[in-house]
């Protein structure tokens, strides 16, 4: 996880003027006994001459600009040697264990370091849970203690009219069944190919009760993540808004919320393709299905496949990308005040299986914005 640099350089701004609080100043004196060089950094701070300006310079830094910046030439570098250096020695020592753990452990430091957020109730993380739709339209709830779909079950449970109840699954006519995973539930399916699939919330997947003899093709709506069984001889296709995406064996992503279709290729290979355009992706690569133009690029796998790594990471995203993502996790609806800026973009890295107002509480540390509930919705605004 990325530490909030900005909240941690405004606590030592305000040690250094005296003007902390007692709450402010236990955090940080927690912080500086974590790690000696946590200690070294804040005494080389107060034997600065330029703090100010040196502490306005970090506030506004963005964090791979900064790494850039340090890495450029020998002269540059020379320029603003003690500047760039203590900038670097603040990422290494801000980002690494010790303020990783004032602001996760048990999250009996983090109210010590912030603000109550105003948020009156809280709502545990997705958990495990889903429902099959099987092919005769009956509906088989999935306990949340089940991991992966039992064929031989799904097998049984679909009905041809209340006959042939026990027939063998490789002698039953090709039927569908669906797995839906509703807001506030995630799911992991395996398939009677042996292929793993993590399903994330508010997503459906439409899959064989057995796969034919030359392909195997299941339809996604939403997003998922794949380890596809290999076979040479029986290619697998995924299916989602008119993008079709052909493998042997390999682990991607797709994420199909919308018409944007997004697939990121973690290994292996696979083809996407879209009204007659093709493109291969490697490893590290994904490719992009904006309206009808099919592109490809180097992929940020940590960004990508967040989800399925049980992390929230945005990336330069608005308030009102972030607030989607929550909805499908938390299953919640979010509401914004007008005068809340919808198009400015904010940058985070936080645990996926916490509560809310954990993650409520890392927002406000880099953002400019309050969060409280109202009902079941979530109200946004600003400070």
């Amino acid at each position: 996880m990325k530490a909030n640099t900005n909240y941690v350089a405004r606590l030592i701004y305000k040690i250094l003027r005296g003007q902390e609080t007692a709450t402010e100043r236990d955090a940080v004196e927690q912080w500086r006994k974590s790690d000696q060089r946590n200690d070294d950094l804040l005494e080389s701070f107060r034997d600065a001459k330029n703090i100010e300006g040196d502490l306005n310079f970090f506030a506004n830094l963005d964090e791979d600009e900064a790494w850039g910046n340090i890495q450029q030439t020998p002269k540059k570098i020379k320029k603003n040697y003690g500047l760039f250096l203590r900038v670097a020695a603040i990422f290494i020592v801000l980002l690494g264990a010790s303020l990783f753990y004032l602001f996760q452990q048990d999250g009996e430091v983090s109210d010590k370091v912030a603000s109550t957020t105003p948020v009156k109730k809280d709502i545990s993380p997705a958990q495990p849970g889903a429902l099959l739709v099987l092919a005769d339209g009956s509906v088989l709830p999935l306990e949340k203690s089940n991991k992966t779909v039992d064929q031989k079950i799904v097998a049984l449970a679909n009905k041809d009219n209340g006959k042939n109840m026990d027939i063998p699954v490789k002698e039953a006519p090709l039927q569908f069944n669906t797995l839906v995973v509703p807001k506030g539930n995630f799911y992991k399916l395996t398939l009677e190919d042996g292929t793993h699939v993590w399903i994330n919330a508010n997503s459906q997947l439409k899959f064989p009760i057995k796969f034919k003899d030359n392909e195997r093709r299941v339809y996604l709506e939403g997003e998922a993540y794949f380890e596809v069984a290999h076979e040479s001889g029986r290619p697998f296709f995924v299916e989602s808004r008119e993008n079709e995406v052909k493998v042997l064996g390999t682990h991607f992503n797709i994420n199909a919320y919308n018409s944007n279709v997004r697939t990121t290729l973690s290994s292996g290979s696979v083809q996407v393709s879209h009204s007659g355009n093709v493109v291969v992706l490697e490893p590290g690569e994904y490719a992009n299905l904006v309206g009808e133009q099919l592109r490809k690029g180097k992929a940020d796998l940590e960004h990508d496949l967040s989800w399925h790594n049980n992390q929230f990471y945005f990336k330069k995203e608005t308030i009102v990308e972030i607030a989607s993502t929550l909805s499908k996790w938390y299953n919640i609806q979010v509401k914004f005040k007008k005068d809340v800026a919808l198009d400015k973009v904010y940058t985070g890295n936080f645990k996926r299986d916490v509560k809310l107002s954990e993650v409520l509480e890392m927002l406000t540390y880099v953002c400019d914005l309050k969060f409280e509930f109202q009902g079941k919705e979530l109200i946004v605004e600003n400070k």
